[in-house]
């Protein structure tokens, strides 16, 4: 992943179609995940995405929902990065893809609120 744009406490990272936005409130930091500018947090979750970070990085994570639909991960902000990384290496292992089975018009992330 390489560093597409900074603007105050927010970092947007791109890989292919995949982006994270990183955005840090402080002591906790959110993050979102799209592929193909469609909000795949749900179903990293659906890969036990959770459990696994738990696991595999031994960091607290949780999940939020923002907008009333927009799901984020929560992290302390001093490990945001590693997660970021790991979330690429996640969606490469398991081949993770966005289908019209598994995500829906809500889902989608345009890019003027994405780079807001």
């Amino acid at each position: 992943m390489y560093l597409e744009k900074e603007k105050e406490n927010i970092k947007w990272f791109k890989e292919n179609e995949l982006r994270i936005k990183l955005k840090n409130l402080g002591e906790e930091s959110e993050i979102w995940v799209t592929l193909n500018k469609y909000n795949i947090s749900l179903k990293l979750i659906m890969f036990d995405f959770v459990l696994q970070v738990k696991r595999d990085l031994t960091l607290d994570i949780s999940i939020k929902k923002v907008l009333d639909r927009q799901r984020v991960f929560i992290i302390n902000s001093s490990y945001a990065l590693e997660l970021v990384d790991y979330i690429s290496e996640f969606i490469s292992e398991w081949n993770i893809k966005d289908t019209l089975d598994t995500v829906s018009e809500s889902d989608i992330i345009l890019n003027e609120f994405w780079y807001e």
